[in-house]
């Protein structure tokens, strides 16, 4: 027969002072956590659509910043929207079906 045991050691989950962040123990498994398959999926097929949407030959810029863009985000409900931040402090949603503002 056998047996599956879990160990931990006390020092990897106390803290020393009340200002050390506390580590939280993450299950990932599948069996354990139904959903987590599903938001794997998910994750997997938006980043597959973003990849061939970008892979394809170039069409068009978005202009419209002043200043460099640091920063770019995509909606997770809709994959046409993205926002940009630039330098100068501005933000901006761009609609890449009509590559608009």
């Amino acid at each position: 027969m056998k047996i599956k045991a879990l160990s931990r050691s006390t020092t990897e989950y106390t803290r020393e002072t009340k200002s050390d962040i506390q580590k939280l123990p993450r299950n990932i498994d599948p069996e354990l956590h139904p959903l987590e398959r599903a938001r794997e999926y998910k994750r997997a097929l938006n980043a597959a659509k973003l990849e061939r949407m970008f892979a394809k030959p170039f069409l068009a810029s978005l202009s419209g910043h002043i200043d460099g863009i640091y920063s770019m985000a995509k909606n997770p409900w809709d994959l046409e929207s993205v926002v940009t931040g630039s330098g100068d402090g501005e933000l901006r949603m761009w609609s890449l079906s009509s590559h608009e503002t």
